[in-house]
């Protein structure tokens, strides 16, 4: 009979290092977003230029997420995650030198590649470390880095910025990029210095769930969960990162919010945003400690969110001030909230192709912003309004909780009682 190994106190630590990863994953990916007046008036680009930046971006992030896949079922996550962290630190640095929109757009591809891996190597590493209750949890904590990278950069940027200007620097905006992608290498000497190597080894033969899910990979194309999933990570996708991309741009190019203004709101934006992502988490922990099945009590708490993503709809019509933030942040809160489910839900699929599964999956959601970022930059150039694209993509997480409903088999590892 096989046994469970003891839960280890270090795994809380190991999520706290995972949401470290993420936050300067999402800094070295947001730098472009807070400065983008500036970078478009220094390389003279508009709205569809810059919209092709996300979207190579997102293309390259969809190969990189199934060749990362791929990689970390096979290779010791230990050292792939490391190894994606220098890559993406290294593209980050890179941008503050591209003189050009073409430099410009490679280097989003290279940091794209690279970025990727966060999640197939996070999601690989909370499912070796954490049991099926707790992972909600252990997936919040994890993806709320994205919250708190998009927090931290805004003040970071304009901090960095202000005393490039004030030392007489012509192209200030390079500087956050070289400053932020060099972060990235501290938490490497962090993680093969705070991590012990025997955490991990479950995630390699996933004794615990070798013989769960597909024992081929193939045969998780055979499995309806898989393509509601798929659809799952599109929308939540069009969602959050449809406001990360156009949301500064908005601000100041059509509601008149200066750049620290703009700083400011968007600082307090991704603060909620996090607080929803923290909130789902110990939700989901809460109902299953009451006795409520694991898996309705994640799809109340997705529920909850998607509902809350409606809130799009009200943007255009909000007057500036308080109503417009109020309706903002009721999104924000969201839109973030919808991954932590997602996340634990692909850890059913398969343990043996943990990696693979979260790869391809991030690759369909990439692939589609991908198509998706052109479209709205070329809605955004047409109209000269923003407001289009910012007030439609917030219905497409309830869409997909219809799927998810209808798709979504009862029982099995996620059905049970904590």
């Amino acid at each position: 009979m096989s046994t469970t190994p003891p839960l280890s106190p270090w795994r809380w630590w190991v999520c706290a290092l995972l949401m470290l990863a993420t936050v300067i994953n999402y800094m070295d990916r947001m730098a472009l977003n807070q400065m983008a007046v500036e970078i478009k008036a220094a390389l003279a680009l508009d709205d569809e230029q810059y919209s092709w930046l996300e979207s190579v971006f997102s293309l390259a992030f969809a190969v990189g997420a199934v060749a990362t896949g791929y990689a970390v079922d096979r290779v010791s996550v230990r050292w792939v995650y490391p190894l994606m962290v220098v890559g993406w630190s290294l593209a980050g640095i890179l941008t503050g030198f591209a003189g050009s929109f073409w430099a410009l757009l490679t280097c989003r591809f290279l940091l794209g590649l690279f970025e990727a891996g966060n999640w197939p190597c996070g999601i690989r590493t909370t499912r070796a470390v954490l049991p099926p209750h707790e992972r909600s949890f252990g997936n919040a904590l994890f993806q709320s880095g994205t919250a708190l990278g998009a927090v931290v950069t805004p003040p970071m940027v304009l901090l960095i910025l202000q005393r490039a200007e004030a030392l007489g620097m012509s192209d200030s905006w390079r500087v956050p990029f070289r400053v932020i992608g060099a972060l990235g290498l501290v938490w490497v000497a962090l993680w093969f210095l705070t991590v012990p190597k025997a955490m991990l080894t479950p995630a390699q033969g996933d004794a615990g769930a070798a013989g769960q899910g597909a024992v081929r990979f193939a045969d998780v194309f055979r499995d309806r969960r898989f393509w509601a999933l798929a659809a799952m990570v599109m929308a939540i996708n069009f969602t959050w990162h449809g406001y990360r991309t156009w949301l500064p741009l908005y601000l100041r190019a059509q509601r008149g919010y200066s750049r620290e203004e703009m700083s400011a709101f968007t600082t307090v934006y991704y603060l909620v945003a996090d607080v929803g992502s923290w909130t789902v988490g110990l939700v989901t922990l809460w109902l299953c400690a009451r006795g409520v099945r694991v898996h309705v009590s994640r799809l109340l708490a997705f529920a909850g969110c998607a509902v809350l993503t409606l809130g799009t709809f009200a943007v255009p019509v909000l007057p500036g001030g308080w109503p417009l933030e109020a309706g903002l942040l009721v999104v924000a809160f969201g839109a973030l909230g919808l991954f932590p489910t997602y996340f634990a839900l692909t850890q059913e699929l398969s343990g043996r192709h943990q990696g693979k599964v979260t790869g391809t999956l991030g690759a369909c959601a990439h692939l589609s912003l991908f198509v998706v970022y052109p479209i709205e930059g070329r809605i955004c150039q047409a109209t000269g309004s923003y407001e289009w694209v910012l007030g439609g993509i917030g219905v497409f997480p309830l869409l997909a909780l219809g799927l998810m409903l209808a798709l979504w088999p009862p029982g099995g590892e996620d059905d049970t009682p904590a």
